[in-house]
């Protein structure tokens, strides 16, 4: 062992050493030289022994081995196979085929809506053995219906044909009502599954029949304006008439609004969603009429459309399944061809104060306008009727409170050129006796106006832009502060009239009061003078006042106040007592308990801010007893 470990750790060291003396030398044998005599050319052919005329003579021994045997029968039998296979599949002589299978359909390629369909379906077995338990499928297109006193939608259908002989023909007649829109084709598909004798396979055949529908039961039409401006009014007018042979019951009509339309009204009752009515039924020569009439916003240049639609009310739901009739209504939206506004100002708005209006407009068509018309009406759960003064131009007609101008009154009407503007004004005012307002909740004054006029050119035209314009009038906001001593919920001491350097005690009541709207974060503050001192007696205790010495500051954080406080409801109160001590420089002197009374409030309806200031609250005080000199001081 060690032996062959000393070998083999030679031989390692031998393979890697870098030591040429270690590594043994390779021995090589010497070879011998000598010269070979090697011809220059290949030389004269070789005969084999053999004459021309032996090589005439000589014959090839085929080669008739196994192998190539069974290669050429083995061809010629896929050959011959190929050939029977394709002339039993493309001859028909096979027993099976669903080829030799045919679904013969007899029906017309058009069909009015809503009348009966018949097909009559021959089924022909041509292969050469019968057909067991054979079944036609039926799946009928969207809008079929059974046919009779109970008809109802139908989209499939089973029939059980049994057995068919060889060569034998099933015949069988469906009758259908087919709805649907003009022009729309509708597709019935049959497929009839079979097994044959000593086969549980299944089989299979197909077919399809197309049918169109050539006129609609139900026709409609729509009446719409073309284009608007943005915010406009719309009114759709649509018109169904019948034209179905058969009743059409629980007729609906549904309309899908375009983004940017608000439902307002119609003329008849929404089944559902503002956008579906059910009309009833519809017998031949019918005709109904729905007004739908909205408000339209988008953007100048952008085109909305409506799609209307009407059907047959499902079962069990309030929608149609299968539309019989659509159409369309496309209304551009463009920039206000008047480019109208209605402005009103709103820097001095109370109740009876006359109310100053502009109506401006300019033509941005590029073309002439034409005998345009103006007409401003008012209304109002506080308009008086009576208070409207047209400023120059301008006719008020107040049998129905409008504002008029036209070519008669104003001539620039007569003729708008592109780009030309121009303004009107009158006023108006809410009623002025409070007996009248007090009982009214979030007053206010509407103005609509509508300019109207013809457009000239190739396009010619009735246009026509409005705008309305809604003020409300705020709130009157009712502030008293008096001074009591013996009346009110404390008792009061010191001399009356107050002497110098001695104190005489107040109470001094503020009331609220709120005509007609809600009002919210409502403060009342007032200072105290030098020389008097607030005693820390306030009543009801509820209410939220405070007084900070270091600004002398009294407040009275409110917060809302209901509309009617004062009126129809008890007013709000709060009453607090404060104690004078006169100085000798103010004898001969009314002396002053409150300085810079403030009052702020926000009104929640017209969405302005209110308020009302006092500059002082003096020593004289509202008691019966009260006499000429007692608010005086004296020594």
């Amino acid at each position: 062992m060690e032996s062959e470990e000393s070998s083999i750790e030679r031989l390692k060291r031998t393979l890697y050493s870098r030591n040429e003396n270690i590594v043994p030398k390779e021995k090589r044998t010497p070879v011998s030289g000598g010269e070979v005599d090697a011809p220059k050319d290949w030389g004269a052919p070789p005969s084999f022994g053999l004459s021309p005329d032996n090589l005439n003579n000589l014959t090839v021994t085929k080669n008739n081995s196994f192998f190539n045997k069974f290669l050429l029968w083995s061809f010629v039998f896929f050959v011959v196979a190929l050939g029977i296979a394709t002339f039993i599949f493309f001859g028909g002589l096979n027993m099976i085929s669903s080829n030799n299978l045919d679904i013969k359909i007899t029906a017309p390629s058009s069909v009015s809506s809503g009348e009966e369909l018949l097909i009559d379906l021959s089924v022909v077995n041509s292969n050469r053995t019968e057909l067991e338990g054979a079944t036609l499928y039926i799946d009928y297109p969207q809008g079929s219906q059974s046919v009779g006193s109970g008809s109802k939608p139908i989209s499939h259908d089973t029939v059980n044909l049994g057995t068919i002989a060889s060569g034998g023909t099933f015949d069988y007649a469906l009758r259908t009502l087919l709805s649907g829109q003009k022009e729309a084709i509708k597709t019935f598909n049959f497929r009839i599954e079979y097994k044959v004798k000593g086969s549980d396979a299944v089989f299979s055949k197909e077919k399809t029949y197309d049918v169109s529908i050539s006129s609609s039961p139900v026709l409609l039409n729509v009446a719409y304006p073309k284009e608007i401006n943005s915010g406009q009014s719309v009114t759709l007018s649509i018109d169904i008439t019948s034209n179905s042979s058969v009743v059409m019951k629980n007729s609906l009509v549904k309309v899908d609004y375009p983004y940017g339309f608000t439902y307002k009204d119609s003329n008849m009752k929404p089944l559902r969603s503002n956008s579906v009515w059910n009309i009833g039924d519809l017998k031949n020569g019918d005709k109904k009429t729905i007004t739908v009439t909205g408000t339209l916003v988008g953007q100048d240049q952008e085109d909305r459309t409506f799609n209307i639609s009407l059907g047959q009310q499902g079962v069990g739901n309030t929608d149609f399944d299968t539309a019989l009739a659509a159409i369309q209504a496309t209304i551009g939206i463009r920039k206000s061809f008047f480019n109208l506004s209605v402005e009103a100002d709103k820097s001095d708005i109370s109740i009876g104060r006359p109310i100053p209006v502009s109506i401006k407009w300019q033509n941005t068509l590029p073309d002439k306008i034409v005998n345009a018309h103006i007409e401003a009406t008012l209304s109002g759960n506080v308009f008086d009727r009576s208070s409207v003064s047209v400023s120059g131009a301008g006719f008020y007609r107040s049998s129905d409170e409008t504002v008029l101008w036209d070519k008669n009154n104003l001539s620039s009407l007569a003729s708008i050129l592109p780009g030309d503007s121009e303004q009107v004004f009158f006023s108006a005012s809410s009623l002025t006796n409070p007996a009248q307002t007090r009982s009214i909740k979030n007053p206010y004054i509407d103005i609509h106006v509508v300019i109207t006029g013809t457009r000239s050119g190739l396009d010619t035209s009735e246009i026509s832009s409005n705008q309305d314009l809604t003020i409300k009038i705020p709130t009157t906001l009712g502030f008293t502060s008096k001074v009591f001593r013996n009346i009110g919920p404390f008792s009061n001491s010191g001399p009356i009239p107050p002497r110098p350097d001695r104190e005489s005690t107040y109470t001094i009541t503020w009331t609220l009061t709120n005509t007609a709207s809600d009002l919210k974060d409502t403060i009342v503050s007032a200072k105290l003078p030098l020389g008097v001192a607030w005693k820390n007696e306030v009543s009801p205790s509820g209410e939220k006042i405070s007084f900070d010495p270091n600004t002398r500051v009294v407040s009275w954080n409110v917060g809302s106040v209901s509309a009617g406080v004062g009126f129809g409801y008890s007013p709000r109160e709060i009453s607090f007592k404060v104690g004078l001590t006169p100085s000798t420089s103010q004898i001969g002197q009314g002396p002053n308990l409150l300085l810079e009374v403030r009052g702020v409030s926000t009104d929640t309806y017209a969405e302005s801010s209110l308020s009302f200031s006092m500059d002082s609250v003096t020593t004289q005080y509202s008691d019966p007893a009260y006499r000429s000199g007692n608010n005086v001081v004296v020594k």
